[in-house]
């Protein structure tokens, strides 16, 4: 008797786990496209809340069908702005002269 309880024991053990559900985050990550992972991060940086609960919204539109198209950079800062987010992202100037890149911090040091 304990043998054959001792047996089921082990054998549900044993058997797989399933795999744990995504995080929101983890969902709208697959989703992004160009530069959009530098604009959640900003987000996520300087309004963690808000971008929290934008995210797990995100999420679900993504989850429903309703969000099929990669979100770009530009399509997250927009819905951040739209929402009243300022999100700042870092800007970098460079212009190419001969072939060179060279910071526009540069051009104004010569």
């Amino acid at each position: 008797m304990q043998l054959a309880s001792m047996a089921g024991q082990v054998k549900a053990e044993q058997q797989p786990k399933p795999a744990p559900a995504e995080t929101p985050l983890e969902v709208v990550k697959k989703h992004l496209g160009p530069r959009g992972d530098e604009v959640l991060q900003a987000a996520y940086e300087q309004y963690p809340q808000e971008t929290a609960a934008i995210v797990e919204k995100l999420a679900q539109l993504i989850k429903m069908g309703q969000i099929t198209e990669p979100l770009d950079g530009g399509e997250l800062y927009n819905l951040f702005r739209s929402l009243g987010l300022r999100v700042r992202l870092e800007t970098k100037i460079t212009y190419v002269k001969r072939g060179e890149a060279k910071d526009l911090k540069e051009l104004f040091k010569q």
